[in-house]
């Protein structure tokens, strides 16, 4: 008889299994969940600390834009406070260069004036749960007058030849020599406040020249239609038949020579503190005072021209909105689409072009005709060469309008007590050349603080703004031309005198656009 000896398991003995399975179940589910709710509740938390975070900086941005305000309806109080948003903020000042705090060195509480290079505006905003945060917002203090005397250069280093090229414009030197030749024609007032005047080859002024230094001619048909006024000497040649409509007014002596066989002529007076000489050949209508007992009287004066004519550091602020609906960078590419024609073209608003963020190779700028139906800038950042070439038929509609070409000062910071160029590109020159047919509707102006090289043999109208020239060569007409572009710059003027007398403007003091801005 077989035996099973098998041991059969009750059936309800399952039960314990599903139950372990359950509690498993249970745990991992409750560790699942306590995660989540960790999670959340870090999240909540997190998000609750952004959010004062934020409500304490937009608070502090709050306190700053009433300073601002305050600043634009002319800084009656420098302190501020408010409760909603909760702000304190107070405004600070500097006559030094750009500081990033209200407690650098230099920095005082109070109002700006016109030695004010800087305000700081340092502004807390405190959140609903107490935490607060401070920013320091740094801009440039702006005091110039309301028109700037301009003409072919207003901030010049170095000399400069006026070629074979027609100015019409005052010409304002600052610094170096001047000097005219191969038929040179400037059609205004000529101001060289530091150096001497060079006149030879058939030279034309038609107007007045004012000189700290000698103001000489040994060469051929010299016309002068106005006064010569100097603190050097004057010495010019009768060869061609010199003319000086006008009269000569010198702090050395005066001496008026006879080389060549035809007469020459001085129209008004003659007077020096030094020795006066005066050859056969030459005629003075006026009257001859040598050993004169006071100095030249300059007007404006030499010292005046020298502050109304200070550098304007220019850079990518200020111009309003840039162009964004393409990169910009790809407009200074090859086959660009769309092209800088193409968006001259579209009528609109201001056009600025800002290809500071366009690597380190030179920015050139090719504009190969054109119909101008807007303003428009063009702007090089400090570290590049920019190389700008107009040619072709550049034709306008609608306007007048302007083209600004800039390349961005290196830095703002003072010399000397004064502004002035900071080239940041090594000082290479940038290039200027223009050629073709422009119409004299379309002002351009060129701005370099590394000076400029090129080759103009098209006429055109506007502001020539520029560290040095030495290098440019131009055979055609330049119109000087008024042009601003508020609030990066106010009106560069063409005239030193106008039909009244000495051009008269107005001070204007404002605070530029943002340059720095610290958070803690």
């Amino acid at each position: 008889m077989l035996v099973n000896t098998r041991i059969r398991r009750p059936r309800g003995d399952d039960d314990g299994a599903v139950l372990i399975t359950v509690l498993v179940v249970m745990l991992v589910g409750f560790i699942v969940a306590s995660t989540v709710a960790a999670s959340v509740i870090f999240t909540v938390t997190r998000n609750d600390a952004t959010r004062n975070d934020t409500q304490a900086f937009v608070a502090a941005e709050s306190g700053r834009d009433v300073a601002v305000a305050a600043l634009a309806r002319g800084c009656a109080s420098t302190t501020f406070s408010g409760t909603t948003p909760r702000y304190e903020s107070a405004i600070f000042v500097t006559t030094g260069d750009r500081p990033d705090t209200a407690t650098d060195p230099g920095v005082t509480a109070g109002c700006p004036t016109r030695e004010s290079r800087y305000v700081v505006i340092r502004s807390t905003g405190t959140a609903p749960d107490g935490s607060t945060t401070t920013i320091d917002s740094v801009y440039p203090w702006q005091v110039f007058p309301s028109e700037t005397p301009g003409g072919v250069v207003t901030y010049f280093s170095g000399s400069f030849n006026a070629g074979v090229s027609r100015y019409t414009g005052d010409l304002v030197l600052r610094h170096g020599d001047w000097s005219c030749n191969i038929g040179g024609v400037l059609d205004g007032d000529l101001y060289v406040l530091e150096g001497t005047v060079e006149l030879s080859n058939n030279c034309t002024i038609n107007g007045n020249v004012w000189a700290s230094g000698d103001v000489t001619s040994s060469s051929q048909a010299v016309t002068i239609r106005g006064n010569i006024t100097t603190n050097g000497a004057v010495r010019i040649s009768a060869n061609g038949g010199a003319l000086i409509e006008g009269s000569i007014t010198a702090k050395g002596p005066i001496t008026l020579t006879d080389e060549g066989s035809t007469p020459a002529r001085v129209t008004g007076s003659l007077t020096s503190r030094g020795a006066i000489t005066v050859g056969s050949k030459w005629t003075v209508d006026g009257t001859r005072t040598p050993s004169h007992t006071s100095d030249p009287v300059f007007t404006p004066t030499l010292s005046w021209l020298g502050a109304a004519t200070r550098w304007i550091d220019l850079d990518n602020t200020g111009w309003g909105a840039a162009y964004a609906a393409t990169d910009p960078c790809r407009l200074v590419s090859n086959n660009p689409s769309p092209t800088i024609a193409s968006l001259l073209s579209t009528a609109g608003d201001p056009l600025v072009l800002d290809f500071t963020s366009c690597g380190n190779g030179a920015v050139t700028i090719s504009l190969n005709g054109a119909t101008v139906r807007r303003d428009a800038v063009f702007i090089a950042k400090p570290s590049v060469r920019m190389v700008v070439s107009v040619s072709g038929t550049i034709s306008e509609a609608g306007g007048p309008h302007q083209m600004v070409f800039v390349h961005s000062d290196a830095s703002r910071n003072f010399s000397g007590g004064e502004p002035v160029p900071h080239c940041g590109n090594g000082s290479q020159n940038d290039k200027f050349d223009v050629s073709g047919s422009i119409d004299p509707d379309v002002h351009i102006m060129i701005y370099s603080p590394c000076g400029l090289t090129g080759t103009t043999t098209s006429s055109f109208s506007g502001q020539y703004y520029t560290n040095d020239v030495t290098h440019m060569h131009s055979s055609a007409t330049y119109t000087c031309e008024p042009m601003a572009w508020s609030t990066a710059f106010e009106q560069l003027g063409c005239r030193i005198t106008g039909d009244g007398g000495l051009v008269e403007s107005s001070v204007i003091q404002r605070l530029g656009e943002l340059v720095y801005q610290s958070e803690d």
